[in-house]
């Protein structure tokens, strides 16, 4: 009977129990609105900087992504088309262009253009 945001945050705390070295997650933000998401962040930061535990994030969600990343390697379709920091990895022309659905080119006009 618990709301979704908590029912993730659940999944979470139960997979904790186990003091993981690793956490693995396949897209814990799924189905949440922005404040759940925000929340779900703010509590894989904590786990990560007050237990020490690594996580793999499998995410659609980039404010998520974005938030907790250090290191971020994007797929598309199978195929990795960037590997960095969250801020190189945004700003790279593959990555716009699979996000914006368009080709190479017409991500670094426009990311020329600053629109």
């Amino acid at each position: 009977n618990l709301p979704y945001g908590d029912q993730r945050r659940l999944e979470i705390a139960r997979a904790m129990c186990t003091e993981p070295a690793l956490l693995c997650l396949d897209e814990p933000a799924a189905g949440l609105n922005a404040r759940e998401s925000a929340a779900l962040s703010e509590l894989l930061l904590s786990i990560r900087t007050e237990q020490g535990t690594s996580i793999l994030l499998i995410e659609h969600d980039m404010s998520v992504v974005m938030e907790i990343s250090d290191h971020v390697v994007v797929m598309d379709y199978g195929v990795k088309i960037a590997e960095g920091t969250p801020q190189s990895v945004r700003d790279d022309p593959k990555v716009i262009a699979a996000y914006l659905g368009a080709d190479e080119e017409e991500a670094i006009a426009v990311m020329e253009s600053g629109t």
